[in-house]
């Protein structure tokens, strides 16, 4: 066992593409006027104008999910597609997460795999798949679900597919946890790969924990 002392993560950056959209999760404005501003600028640079008020709509039902977790530490961006029509392509989030002493990328699979087996009534889980590997940031877990969902009395149900991606530093009390969510599906050729891509761009400051 190493004797070096333990980091915790000062900074972290990633790299995404410019069709992403931050979700601004502050006070400074509400679900409403964020969704219109973002549908505002999709459609400003690409001349996109059909279906936005059903893309208005998702953008804020989004947001107002993501601020009922109140998660202070949650980071989120959204991924709008317009070739033809528009549509919300893709959220994405992340969060710096402190580890216990005994967690770590096999905790990380094992934990991933028993949360794909509980699922809900409405849903069930059409593939699921983890797998590990390296990153310059350090070791990652990956998980990639296809779950098909069911509303009450419905006989037709809706798919979606969610990349989840877990990023130990080495030595350190923290790690990075991404979560990639699409009803999309024609979002991606291969979301496993392409999300993947996404997660190795990561770069991390990192400092003595203290």
């Amino acid at each position: 066992m190493s004797d070096a002392p333990l980091n915790e993560i000062l900074d972290l950056r990633i790299q995404i593409s410019d069709g992403f959209h931050p979700v601004r999760l502050d006070d400074d404005i509400d679900s409403a006027t964020w969704a219109r501003e973002v549908v505002t600028e999709v459609s400003s640079q690409t001349g996109s104008v059909d279906d936005n008020d059903s893309v208005l709509a998702q953008l804020e039902e989004l947001r107002i999910r993501l601020l009922a977790q109140l998660n202070p530490f949650l980071t989120a961006a959204v991924h709008i597609r317009s070739q033809d029509v528009m549509s919300l392509g893709l959220l994405l989030t992340f969060q710096v997460v402190e580890m216990e002493p005994e967690q770590g990328p096999d905790w990380y699979e094992k934990t991933a795999r028993e949360l794909s087996e509980d699922s809900a009534p409405d849903a069930f889980t059409l593939n699921f798949e983890t797998w590990q590997g390296e990153l310059p940031a350090g070791r990652f877990v990956g998980a990639h679900q296809v779950t098909e969902y069911f509303g009450s009395g419905d006989e037709m149900g809706w798919v979606e597919a969610r990349t989840m991606f877990g990023v130990f530093p080495p030595n350190s009390t923290e790690m990075v946890q991404f979560t990639f969510t699409t009803a999309d599906l024609a979002t991606f050729g291969d979301m496993r790969a392409e999300t993947q891509l996404i997660v190795s761009s990561l770069e991390l400051d990192l400092g003595v924990a203290e």
